[in-house]
């Protein structure tokens, strides 16, 4: 049975670093990806929820049970999950076969076969980690996790070590093989791709706190901050100066939305903007032209940010092109204080 998993004013202290306070959680069966860039705590947040760091506060529960909460704190092979590091962690004097049996002992060598054929390691059932491929080990370590047919599994960058050509299979596996066990799926990783193929939901995390939660689709289609704007879809966030009601950007004066406070940018979002040889917008130096269908991609050097804007012209590199906004200027703030938690089991 997949189990539901909730964070609650989680936090954890380590020199140098603060964690939290975090609350979210992801339905049972659900897919989460916690996205953010390198040292915003990915892997700490998988760890506290595995069981192999224990939070200085707050609560973590998997299937309603408090795992962790005060001196309460269950070991991780009582969580029922199953954990995908990085790297494997695979143990290099057994073979593909013996990895799961181990894993899982009553598991039988017919079923374990069966799991490492699933994985497209049938042939590979007697080699051991040295004799695989980067992308082998890591469906090995996968089908490893799996194996014990935890409630709920944990992946650690899951597609870190697979070429890139062969992602994409790799992703529909996972997605396949947690879709046919009904697993709860809790992934971190820093490729917004890679979150994308294998969740549904996303937790944003910069410097150890939450920045956004919620479906994918909406922090794609309508981010609240800037950073999960630049961070999740590319775009380019503009500073801005305000100035009573009215804050001043570099495509002109605009109103300052209701309510908005704090450290405002400009984004634009891909597509969002229209680029021309004249004009009287913003001028930025091509740096990339490509065709889309009757109209080209544009990637415009305005300052230190990369603007991806629409043509209906090639443009060559090192042109000057002329800046216009094809929709309403879209202000956020680079980053909320202490967001409300928008992911619920």
């Amino acid at each position: 049975m997949p189990r539901s998993v909730a964070v609650t004013d989680l936090r954890l202290q380590r020199p140098g670093f603060t964690l939290g306070p975090l609350s979210f959680a992801v339905a049972s069966g659900g897919r989460l990806a916690i996205v953010g860039p390198s040292g915003s705590g990915k892997t700490t947040l998988l760890r506290c929820l595995a069981g192999l760091e224990r939070p200085d506060g707050g609560a973590v529960r998997i299937g309603g049970q408090v795992v962790a909460q005060g001196s309460m704190f269950m070991p991780p092979d009582r969580r029922g999950v199953g954990l995908v590091f990085q790297d494997g962690a695979l143990w290099p004097h057994m073979t593909a076969l013996q990895h799961l049996t181990f894993a899982a002992p009553g598991l039988g060598d017919a079923a374990a076969r069966s799991l490492l054929a699933q994985a497209g390691l049938g042939a590979h059932a007697d080699k051991k980690p040295a004799a695989l491929s980067g992308g082998e080990a890591q469906r090995l370590g996968l089908v490893r996790a799996l194996a014990p047919s935890p409630a709920v599994l944990l992946l650690d960058e899951p597609l870190r070590s697979v070429d890139v050509h062969q992602r994409d299979a790799m992703a529909l596996l996972l997605r396949g093989l947690a879709d046919e066990r009904g697993l709860t799926t809790v992934l971190v990783t820093h490729d917004r791709d890679e979150a994308l193929a294998l969740a549904t939901d996303l937790v944003v995390l910069r410097d150890g706190q939450l920045v956004e939660a919620g479906p994918a689709l909406d922090l794609l289609r309508a981010p609240r901050t800037a950073f999960t704007a630049a961070f999740l879809a590319g775009a380019a966030c503009l500073p801005t100066t305000a100035r009573g009601d009215v804050v001043e950007t570099a495509f002109g004066p605009f109103a300052r939305p209701t309510g908005a406070t704090g450290d405002l940018r400009l984004v634009l979002l891909p597509g969002e903007v229209r680029a021309t040889a004249d004009g009287d917008g913003p001028a930025g130096k091509v740096l990339a032209t490509t065709p889309d269908g009757a109209a080209f991609r544009v990637r415009v050097a305005l300052g230190d940010q990369i603007v991806h804007a629409t043509s209906a012209a090639p443009l060559r590199p090192g042109d000057t092109a002329r800046l216009a906004l094809a929709v309403s200027p879209r202000l956020l703030p680079w980053q909320i204080s202490n967001p409300a938690p928008s992911i619920r089991p």
